[in-house]
């Protein structure tokens, strides 16, 4: 959320991010404001005209004595990950409250409306794609495969890719095997023998590096992931990217990735072979750096502008109408200085 914040600070509005955890100094706001405090002491909270919860957990205090619309960013529903199975009621109570759903993609909208959690509105993604570009042609004796996200979260699919990648190397494959993940290696990583580099927390000004050191990335998702990030900083370096053959996939990259079947390590294993050829290479680079601009922040502030403005001015009409004696106005949305 960090670069939208700073996208709608830059179109003139007074935009704050309130966390009870301190700013990840690789955040580097310049434009938007950050408030270290709870939820309930937050002056910023206080006088906002629009709230934004970004996670399902902060979407009761986000609601809790608001004086606006509420907005719900859903960058993944995360009642349909195993990962939170154990808390799907509260959370599908959650997707019921009386919010304003926004969507970081077509998919995840359609998604939710399917659940009856809408209606939603597909505002994008947003990417920074200034430190991502493509690095010096590479021709090593082994490719070097990038595979990047919490093997512990089953909604990545990283066991998918490393049994695939174990059937490929049965087969002959030849291969430099880097992962990059939040959170340590699992059990099962730590046992295998396909690993020739972990990195755990890399700094994120460090991925565009990790990208340009690697010859192919794999992003094995499954259906129910919103938004593979890093599908798009592959992209955008220009590394030929394989990926599960999923809705959100297709909507990100289109004819600029290749695809297995979702969930097949052996299919996996089958599409590896030609991408380590130089047509792969050529395609990924000349296809890849154009889809990943087309996740421009300024494009997703504006957007957000439009919801938040509409939003405010039906508030306004509603609380006019419902005022004894009054009659709705026919009154122009409100300026750019009044908006959140």
């Amino acid at each position: 959320m960090a670069l939208q914040a700073e996208a709608l600070a830059r179109r003139g509005h007074h935009v704050a991010l309130v966390s009870p955890a301190p700013l990840s100094d690789w955040l580097n706001l310049s434009q938007a404001r950050f408030e270290c405090t709870s939820f309930r002491d937050s002056e910023e909270l206080a006088r906002a005209q629009v709230r934004v919860a970004t996670f399902w957990t902060t979407v009761a205090p986000a609601l809790s004595l608001a004086r606006g619309p509420v907005f719900h960013l859903c960058q993944g529903y995360e009642g349909s990950f195993g990962f939170y199975a154990g808390q799907r009621g509260a959370i599908e109570k959650v997707y019921r409250a009386p919010t304003r759903k926004l969507t970081i993609s077509d998919t995840l909208r359609r998604r939710l409306d399917e659940l009856g959690f809408g209606p939603s509105r597909d505002v994008g993604q947003a990417f920074d794609s200034r430190a991502y570009f493509p690095g010096s042609p590479r021709n090593p004796a082994f490719a070097v495969i990038l595979l990047v996200g919490p093997s512990q979260a089953d909604v990545k699919g990283i066991d998918v890719a490393l049994e695939g990648l174990r059937i490929w190397r049965q087969k002959g494959g030849q291969f430099r095997l880097c992962r990059v993940s939040p959170l340590p290696p699992s059990g099962q990583e730590r046992a295998s023998d396909l690993i020739d580099a972990y990195h755990h927390a890399l700094d994120p000004s460090r991925m565009p590096f990790a990208y340009r050191a690697a010859d192919l990335f794999i992003g094995p998702s499954r259906e129910e992931e919103g938004f593979g990030l890093p599908v798009v900083e592959a992209l955008a370096t220009g590394l030929p990217t394989l990926l599960s053959d999923t809705s959100t996939h297709r909507e990100i990259a289109g004819d600029a990735a290749w695809y297995f079947p979702e969930g097949s390590p052996e299919g996996l294993a089958a599409a590896l072979p030609p991408l380590s050829g130089s047509e792969a290479k050529r395609r990924a680079r000349a296809r890849g750096p154009a889809v990943a601009r087309r996740f421009d922040p300024a494009a997703v502030a504006e957007r957000l502008e439009l919801a938040f403005l509409q939003a405010l001015a039906e508030e306004t009409a509603k609380s006019v109408s419902t005022a004894p004696g009054s009659q709705l106005p026919s009154a122009d949305a409100p300026s750019r200085n009044e908006g959140p």
